[in-house]
């Protein structure tokens, strides 16, 4: 490094891409400023406005890198860093200074376009632009009509050059007063810096561009996700933190996803309203109902346990392996112990696969049937969902996850549906993380207990679990944990493992779970507590241990188990043979506590009167493959043909019987009720918004007391 040179001028290029990153990001948070000026009177908790301008920050600095990047291209190559840089020569501007412009013009004007237009949106529909807005292409004409007489379209027209133009300029100002730091040659004295140090300075530049994009930095290294924007119930904070760029890359899959059939929810409707007792005279197409709640001394805190990938059929709940077989394993002798001390209920299912469509489905009580388009938690324009857990109102709400609630954006799903929800994740737990799914699930539930045991209020936590999950890591921190012998292979098929360390994990979860309750029972609050213990879905790998339908749905993918125990009493302990699923939970768990609550989702009370004379589960593999659970029976729709099958028949050649000729009207009675499920689903993930629900509330009610 040069002693007759500054600092500043020794690090070039790095001044340079510096100052134009730095000047990008502070146009794009000043429109960010300016949108809080029409925000700032809507927003109700002034106290979140600082977190939504800093992360909508950390957006407008990664938008700022993509448009620093040619430049960078350029001003990192020595050779086109000469090309480019210092006052036009007699011979005019190179080609390449040409085309660097250019390209940045281009860019800027991109960037500025969709902000004039994210502003009009907002404007009109108080919101950003989405990939929504391509259905204003449609018919060119009429959006012109539209917009022509709304807006001053000349003004913002001739505002828009003179931006594009006074940008362009200074850009090009930029580059006339950059001098590139000349290299000095191998082994000589000259003014300059080292080979070395240019590689040095451009590694620098390239990791400073690399991190800033990046967002964020977290332990399981997710990047900082549209999720993040979506931390607040308030959608005018969200909107605030939203970088409209980022947001039109983030709602590219929305178009993808299959459009809700509103004829056929309509068609739909009498029969589902009748399923889910929607008060008598409603609207079509209305869901909400009111479920009246009941004096209580004290309400019951509510836990609810998600246990990553339990399936029914790989644990003891299942059919033990015959003597003749050998020595059976007992997988989960403590899910089976708390079995017998809860309300089981061994035909409970998952509505859809994946733990993201888990999570949310049961959170939003609506089937994540939104196949084509990805998981419904990554698509942000489906993000609003009105959910049970917010009925909750008196109550401190958790959710607690081992590792980064980025995975599969579900933050946003969680924290802006559930005012008030402390979402606790890897960042918040004092023990270290394991592997990629952070902390072990024994740690998970030691350190929940503890926060749970600092509340005053009554409280309903979510507990997410992980290790159940490859790399199967047990970890050295196991609460003294045994690791069992190695089963033998006709124990392993009859249970469907794949391999031994699957086996052992499984085994782990079930440990875990009974350290937690050993931890729980010492509790003051553990006996007006309710649990819930549920799998998020099963595994598709067959086991011996199952029926031919079920062996030929792969039901054993869905069918998870359901433990309601209640130590204080609340609830008797039994076996509840219905059909249910994962939509069920919240409402039951809200009607346990004795909430006067409202529910617009397909989920139901379990433990209604009148629960168990229709009950049905509603499987939904893919756009084209659902199934539907009923009365013993699994009707199944399929492009290789639909069929109907009994739950337990058991066949001499091993394979499943379709029944559907011999019983036609079971088979399209079933097939139709499928189909209600599956249009219904698709209807509320796009209809289950928030403010949509709370007009819908209030129009029940208001007739509710015109009827008294």
């Amino acid at each position: 490094m040069s002693r007759s040179r500054s600092f500043f001028s020794d690090i070039q290029p790095l001044t340079t891409i510096g100052v134009f990153l730095l000047a990008n990001t502070v146009l794009f948070f000043l429109a960010r400023l300016a949108l809080l000026y029409f925000l700032f009177p809507e927003i109700a908790d002034k106290g979140e406005i600082p977190q939504a301008l800093y992360i909508g920050l950390k957006f407008d600095a990664r938008m700022a890198v993509f448009m620093t990047l040619p430049l960078a291209f350029c001003l990192l190559w020595p050779s086109l860093e000469r090309a480019v840089s210092g006052p036009e020569p007699a011979s005019g501007w190179s080609p390449v200074r040409k085309i660097l412009v250019w390209v940045t013009g281009l860019m800027a004007s991109a960037a500025m376009l969709v902000y004039v237009f994210d502003f009009g949106f907002f404007f009109y529909l108080h919101q950003h632009i989405d990939m929504g807005a391509n259905i204003f292409l449609e018919d060119p004409s009429e959006s012109v009509r539209m917009v022509w007489p709304s807006y001053p379209v000349v003004f913002i027209g001739l505002g828009f050059a003179a931006a594009v133009c006074f940008y362009v300029k200074n850009f090009s100002a930029l580059l006339s007063i950059h001098q590139p730091c000349p290299i000095r040659p191998k082994g000589r004295f000259a003014d300059g810096v080292s080979r070395k140090w240019r590689a040095l300075v451009t590694v620098g530049t390239l990791v400073m561009l690399f991190v800033v994009g990046y967002g964020q930095i977290s332990s399981n290294l997710f990047p900082l996700r549209w999720s993040n924007a979506y931390f607040s119930a308030d959608a005018n904070v969200t909107l605030l933190a939203i970088n409209p760029i980022q947001n039109l890359y983030d709602t590219r899959n929305f178009g993808k996803a299959v459009p809700p059939n509103e004829k056929a929810t309509r068609a739909a409707w009498p029969r589902m309203a009748e399923y889910l007792r929607v008060v008598e005279g409603a609207e079509p197409l209305t869901y909400l109902r009111h479920v009246p709640g009941k004096a209580m001394e004290k309400r019951p805190n509510i836990v609810v346990i998600i246990m990553e990938s339990l399936c029914w059929e790989r644990t003891s709940l299942a059919p033990s392996m015959p003597a003749s077989m050998g020595k059976d394993i007992d997988p989960t002798p403590f899910l089976k112990e708390l079995a017998g001390k809860s309300l089981y209920f061994p035909n409970f299912y998952a509505p859809t696969r994946t733990t993201a469509r888990a999570v949310f489905t049961t959170i939003s009580g609506v089937p994540d049937v939104n196949h084509s388009g990805g998981t419904t938690s990554r698509n942000p324009k489906l993000v609003d969902q009105c959910s049970v857990l917010n009925e909750f109102s008196d109550y401190e709400k958790y959710y607690m996850i081992g590792g980064n609630a980025n995975w599969a954006n579900i933050r946003g799903m969680l924290q802006y549906n559930t005012s008030g929800l402390k979402l606790l994740e890897e960042s918040a737990w004092e023990a270290p993380n394991i592997d990629v799914w952070g902390i072990s699930d024994i740690a998970l539930f030691r350190e929940s207990i503890e926060v749970l045991s600092k509340g005053e209020k009554p409280f309903v936590a979510v507990i997410q679990t992980a290790s159940f999950h490859r790399p199967y890591t047990i970890p050295d921190d196991n609460e003294g944990f045994v690791l069992p012998e190695a089963p033998s292979a006709e124990a392993l098929a009859w249970y469907g493992y794949e391999n031994v360390e699957e086996f052992r994990s499984l085994k782990l979860s079930d440990h875990a779970l009974r350290r937690f309750f050993d931890k729980a029972s010492q509790q003051p609050w553990f006996e007006n507590t309710i649990f819930a213990i549920i799998g998020d879905h099963g595994l598709t790998h067959n086991s011996h241990n199952i029926t031919p339908a079920m062996r030929s749905c792969k039901l054993q993918a869905w069918h998870v188990p359901l433990l309601i125990y209640a130590p204080g009493g609340q609830v008797a302990p039994g076996v509840n043979e219905a059909f249910h699923s994962q939509p069920d939970v919240l409402p039951t768990m809200a009607s346990l506590a004795g909430l006067d609550y409202f529910t617009n989702t397909l989920g139901r009370d379990m433990l209604a009167p009148d629960s168990a004379e229709d009950d049905a589960v509603f499987i939904s593999v893919s756009d084209d493959i659902r199934y539907l659970l009923k009365d013993g029976y699994v009707y199944a729709i399929r492009p290789s043909g639909n069929a109907l099958y009994r739950l337990d028949e058991r066949t001499a050649d091993g394979k499943a019987r379709d029944l559907s000729k011999e019983e036609p009207e079971r088979a399209g009675a079933m097939r139709q009720q499928s189909m209600d499920f599956y249009y219904t689903s698709q209807w509320l993930l796009h209809n289950n918004g928030k403010a949509r629900v709370s007009a819908a509330r209030k129009a029940l009610e208001a007739r509710e007391k015109g009827g008294n």
